[in-house]
């Protein structure tokens, strides 16, 4: 599997220590006990366990471990951090930075500096989709080996480990012409703890064939069919994961607009009606462990100053097709602090605060992330600096609740 990641630069007396050196590392290491070694490595910032896998091979073998990762995503998950995945007007690279996400709903916070995690190069990004673990899943157009032109395909990505690599070429029936893939979306299974992407080829404006592949299988990364039963088309790469199943919006072939439920470990579809043609352009959050969608008005697409309310639709009853809906008003201090921005719902954290933010970043002006705490109901804006690579126009794919996984692939 090739990567196509950045590479850690650092100073070569850090990393490559004498033999004498590395023996005696090495000794330490083995002398101490598993869980100790576990519990200080989970406790290191992410940027040393770069340097810590270049120190030698033990190091890197034991950093690979199930327990060790798992822990360290457990605990990154507690300092939940804001993921920025930037492209500019070019479409060439893709920017991920990250920073502090607001954890109290007391916070007075004013300003925080993101940091720069990575840069990718692309040669056109035609979408991303909602993080799952850490990963990102992209489509983007790449010369595949053996092959004269370019393909449009998947890439995975992980700002955590720098890791950038393209899937294999979905298996497309020659017989149907003018199939491409349309889609591509990434769901995770906490029962086996596996990674899938789940991804699908379309024709006209009909999704004719379902695939699945799993990220950390044991052998080759392969595709397999998937069985749906009722063909639909996903207008947008918007996805969300919640306990071992993966919703996102579609339109059916009938006309009907509906939400898929695939269940990532069974590799099953099931569907939820909706009731409203509306709620189809909503925005899918996680709420409290439920799916629920989010719907400003008198445009569902986005909320401003002058929005005096919002609703939510939470998914009581997926057999029933049940959804509750949920009315918040927002306060007069609202319009006060967003002014004329437009902005768009990205998501709701632990602590009860809708996050929102504008799409595109002016070079000359200051961007800005807005919590919403619907118990207080309190907003505070948050000025996010140290994204000075940011081109005038580039759109901003900001991602709540972003924790570091830094098991390789």
């Amino acid at each position: 599997m090739n990567s196509r990641g950045c590479n850690v630069s650092e100073d070569p007396q850090t990393i490559c220590p004498s033999s004498s050196q590395l023996s005696a590392i090495d000794d330490l290491l083995l002398k101490l006990p598993i869980d100790l070694i576990v519990e200080i490595f989970s406790r290191l910032p992410l940027k040393s366990i770069s340097r810590c896998r270049c120190v030698s091979k033990r190091w890197a073998s034991f950093l690979r471990r199930c327990d060790f990762t798992e822990l360290f995503l457990t605990k990154s998950l507690a300092r939940p951090q804001l993921l920025f995945a930037c492209r500019t007007q070019r479409e060439t690279e893709l920017l991920f930075f990250s920073s502090p996400q607001l954890q109290h709903p007391d916070e007075n916070l004013s300003t925080i500096t993101a940091d720069h995690q990575v840069s990718f190069p692309f040669e056109s990004v035609y979408d991303i989709s909602s993080p799952v673990n850490g990963f990102v899943c992209i489509r983007d157009d790449l010369m595949l080996k053996d092959r004269k032109t370019q393909e449009l395909v998947s890439v995975i990505c992980n700002p955590s480990t720098r890791q950038c690599f393209p899937l294999p070429k979905m298996n497309i029936d020659p017989l149907v012409k003018k199939s491409t893939p349309v889609r591509s979306f990434l769901g995770y299974d906490p029962i086996e703890k596996q990674d899938k992407v789940l991804a699908m080829i379309k024709r006209y404006d009909t999704v004719v064939d379902h695939q699945v592949l799993t990220l950390r299988g044991s052998g080759n990364l392969t595709w397999r069919k998937a069985e749906c039963g009722i063909p639909h088309f996903p207008p947008n790469p918007d996805s969300i994961c919640i306990g071992g199943v993966l919703y996102y919006a579609a339109r059916a072939s009938s006309g009907g607009y509906m939400i898929v439920c695939f269940d990532v470990r069974s590799e099953k579809y099931s569907f939820v009606k909706f009731t409203e043609r509306e709620k189809y352009f909503a925005t899918l959050i996680n709420f409290q462990g439920k799916l629920a969608s989010l719907m400003a008005h008198p445009n569902p697409l986005f909320i401003s100053g002058t929005s005096t309310s919002f609703e939510m639709w939470i998914l009581r009853d997926p057999e029933k097709h049940g959804w509750y809906p949920r009315i918040f008003n927002l306060p007069p201090t609202w319009k006060d602090v967003v002014g004329g921005e437009e902005l768009l719902f990205r998501g709701v954290t632990a602590t009860n605060e809708f996050v929102l933010s504008c799409n595109c970043k002016s070079s000359s002006e200051p961007f800005h992330v807005y919590y919403y705490n619907f118990i207080m109901e309190t907003i505070t804006r948050v000025e996010i600096q140290g994204m000075g690579a940011f081109e005038r126009g580039s759109i901003v794919g900001i991602f709540p609740n972003h924790g570091a996984d830094v098991k390789l692939v």
